[in-house]
């Protein structure tokens, strides 16, 4: 189940691309050896209670944005099916892209 996590701030850019970085890598492992990379694709931040393998090992979360709880499969579903439609990384002042508009999330620095 999610719970409250103590969270600083926004996660800088450079760790989110190389924690988008490590998750391609481990998608195209998935793909290469079961097929299924597509599906870790679009799922991964919601099977950790919001981390990914790649948002986990640069101490990342993508939380929900009202109440900074770690996003579902659902959340995940939609932030990441809306980046592989869009294929944009449009990041906004609050460092928030088109997805995370749609799924109601912010990727932050976990503690």
């Amino acid at each position: 189940m999610s719970r409250t996590r103590g969270i600083s701030r926004t996660a800088p850019l450079a760790d989110r691309c190389v924690a988008y970085l490590i998750d391609g890598v481990i998608a195209g492992a998935i793909s290469w050896v079961l097929g299924l990379g597509c599906i870790y694709w679009v799922i991964r931040d919601g099977i950790r209670d919001g981390q990914s393998i790649g948002k986990g090992m640069m101490n990342l979360r993508v939380v929900k944005h009202g109440t900074r709880r770690g996003a579902s499969v659902t959340n995940s579903c939609l932030r990441n099916c809306c980046n592989l439609c869009v294929c944009l990384l449009c990041i906004t002042s609050e460092r928030r892209h088109f997805g995370d508009y749609i799924a109601g999330t912010v990727v932050v620095r976990d503690r």
